[in-house]
């Protein structure tokens, strides 16, 4: 019977792979779809671990969590250091990271903190950031990198760095004082490759003599060492990462905080706010996947039109397997066989082709967007879905397989 199905499916080479290539198409394109969407969430959710809350200005918790955590848009405003100290110092609060935002280098954010952030501040569960080369900053003139940073611009230790001024490239650059390369981060998938950190005094010092987003007093002309030190110590910083003493205290200390009443300011479960993110796109990411099965089912379609069309071009195919003894249902089967065929081709030519996208986006994503793609042959969810078409096609090839049977029964495909 098979033999006998390959035979047949030759006579129409043109049109089978035709079918065969649609399928595989369509089900290469909604599995990659799949593993992006799966590999983004993913990435969201691991990139930022170990915290309990992100503190900042009064807003959107969602745009404090993205523009923090995954340099995504713009800080709109700061919280004075006097409102963090104050919180730092909260019975309920185990550890507090500073951050402030607002300058970039060559295009990277450029992250002022303590070096307390890489020894708190996880990924991917709890996994801590491990230094690749060097160590953290501890003078003004030092700087931590990202794995990303240090390949794209070709950074080693002890390289020296200017920032500019302002989150986007075309901003002033402070070039009266530059930066060492001191530590280099080993990959982690996450917003931190594509990061430069110096510490919040160094952040500090480089803003000195600016007004309004311009330089009025060079550090040229300026004594470094004889600026005092609570003369570098920030007066607002852009967020604070807390992790709490106690998971339990979490929502009261977030009513707590969000009741402040020296300054408006709010407290953000980083999980709660992906959440929301979530819903947001997962209309657009339902339209997708609405899209692709839709493509699957017209190329199912396709395939059983194929089948029926051709049924009156092999009546003499037909009359002659009837004449040689074959039986009616042998004949309905043999039209299910073809199907189960063209199907699993498909399955195979698509797990291929995913292979190879996902291969050759994989590294393309991870630049551009920080996204990466698990590289696996298939996973159970792919294989369900791919066991779901095949037996739709299946289901669907009944159709021409029962023609098959009344015709030979009834008719017996004499000319």
């Amino acid at each position: 019977m098979f033999r006998l199905a390959m035979a047949s499916m030759r006579s129409r080479l043109v049109a089978v792979g035709l079918v065969i290539v649609a399928l595989s198409a369509s089900m290469a394109l909604l599995l990659t779809v799949e593993r992006i969407q799966q590999a983004t969430k993913s990435g969201f959710n691991q990139s930022l671990s170990g915290v309990d809350l992100v503190l900042g200005p009064r807003g959107s918790g969602l745009e404090l969590v993205l523009y923090t955590v995954f340099h995504l848009g713009k800080p709109t405003n700061n919280i004075t250091t006097a409102t963090v100290l104050d919180i730092a110092d909260d019975p309920m609060v185990e550890w507090s990271v500073p951050v402030a935002l607002g300058d970039n280098h060559r295009g990277f954010r450029v992250i002022s903190t303590t070096d307390e952030y890489f020894d708190r501040i996880k990924f991917g569960g709890d996994r801590p950031l491990v230094f690749a080369q060097g160590t953290t900053f501890s003078n003004l003139n030092e700087v931590v990198i990202g794995s990303e940073v240090a390949e794209a611009l070709g950074y080693t230790l002890d390289t020296a760095i200017f920032v500019t001024h302002g989150s986007e490239m075309l901003g002033e650059l402070h070039d009266d004082f530059s930066f060492n390369v001191t530590g280099i981060l080993a990959p982690t998938g996450t917003p931190t490759d594509r990061a430069v950190f110096v510490s919040l005094e160094g952040y500090e010092l480089i803003h000195l003599g600016w007004k309004n987003g311009s330089k009025a007093v060079s550090l040229e002309n300026l004594d470094i060492g004889t600026i005092p030190k609570e003369r570098l110590f920030p007066k607002t910083v852009t967020a604070v990462y807390l992790g709490l003493r106690s998971k339990l205290g979490l929502f009261k200390f977030t009513r707590k905080v969000n009741d402040y009443p020296e300054e408006a300011i709010s407290a953000v479960i980083p999980g709660v706010a992906l959440a929301e993110l979530w819903s947001m796109v997962g209309t657009v990411d339902s339209v997708f996947q609405l899209l692709n099965w839709l493509i699957i089912g017209i190329s199912i379609i396709g395939m059983v039109t194929m089948t029926m069309t051709g049924l009156d071009g092999r009546t003499r195919e037909m009359t002659i397997l009837r004449a040689l003894g074959v039986s009616p249902p042998r004949l309905a089967c043999l039209v299910l066989l073809e199907t189960i065929i063209i199907s699993l081709t498909a399955v195979l030519s698509a797990v291929v082709l995913v292979r190879l996208l996902t291969l050759g986006i994989s590294d393309l994503l991870g630049q551009w967007a920080g996204i990466r793609i698990q590289l696996t042959w298939l996973a159970a969810n792919e294989l369900m879905t791919l066991m779901i078409i095949v037996l739709t096609g299946l289901g669907a090839s009944l159709i021409p397989a029962g023609m098959v049977y009344k015709r030979s029964l009834h008719r017996g495909f004499a000319n």
